[in-house]
């Protein structure tokens, strides 16, 4: 049986992942007293990965905080990356700051621990072969959900922050385990792609810095994209049920106003 602060190797490869049980106790319970609603698996899961990415101990737990998604009834848990030289935004694209994104990459655990060891979202969807003419096209940027924000913001504004959580509830990318959000600054205006593939996309991300897809997806240039935050989701179980659906006491699972209008047809 596994102890309760270990983290299977096969979640989080080629790092130390032994943490003595009174901390890993004491971050556990500083983290479930941000929102006492955060599930037991997602307070394990947060403590785990920030210990295996040398994060912890030094992080500031009580700087996490919850927020809630209303149109997807979910609510997510927070873990701001620390203001270090790390996690510092790297240079803007073409040397200037003129534009600024919000972006969210949905990925895996282990994926994020790697993201957070290096401090970066690499892509690497292509494959090289020995024949230059079998080799797939290089991949400049990573698949983000995103939003422009103002260049005067140095973090995900609230708004932006919530709209993309709640967006990621409704796309693949965003449905995975860990969410990692992060922000791209460049001195061009992104171009919108309404047809044609990846490719095109990916040409457009090297000439421009960051593109838009016909998908709705947002590709931006991995070495001008700087991490700000962990998150990690699970339903929202307290949310007060709509008067006009069914209720507790509705056993047939049909509506209120479903019932009534069929007794006065009788």
């Amino acid at each position: 049986m596994r102890a309760a602060n270990e983290i299977p190797s096969s979640e989080c490869p080629q790092v130390t992942t032994t943490m003595d049980q009174e901390s890993y106790e004491k971050a556990c319970e500083e983290l479930q007293n941000v929102d006492p609603r955060i599930p037991q698996e997602v307070v394990s899961r947060a403590v785990k990965l920030f210990f295996s990415t040398n994060i912890l101990p030094d992080f500031d737990l009580s700087t996490c905080y919850t927020i809630e998604l209303p149109s997807t009834n979910m609510i997510a848990l927070i873990m701001p990356l620390p203001d270090t030289s790390h996690f510092q935004m790297p240079p803007p694209f073409g040397k200037q700051r003129n534009y600024t994104w919000a972006l969210i990459h949905g990925t895996s655990l282990s994926s994020s621990q790697q993201i957070l060891l290096e401090g970066k979202i690499r892509p690497a969807n292509w494959s090289y072969h020995k024949n230059p003419q079998r080799c797939e096209l290089p991949t400049f940027g990573a698949f983000f959900l995103g939003r422009q924000v103002s260049n005067n913001d140095t973090t995900i504004p609230p708004w932006a922050e919530r709209d993309l959580l709640d967006s990621a509830g409704k796309k693949g990318k965003g449905q995975q385990e860990i969410i990692v959000g992060a922000m791209y600054q460049g001195a061009f205006e992104h171009t919108a792609y309404k047809a044609g593939g990846n490719e095109m996309a990916q040409l457009g991300v090297a000439d421009k810095g960051i593109v838009t897809t016909p998908e709705k997806y947002t590709i931006a240039n991995s070495h001008h994209v700087g991490l700000k935050f962990i998150a990690m989701k699970w339903p929202n179980l307290t949310m007060k049920p709509d008067p006009g659906e069914s209720t507790s006491d509705d056993c047939t699972y049909r509506g209120n106003e479903e019932r009534h209008s069929r007794r006065h047809r009788r």
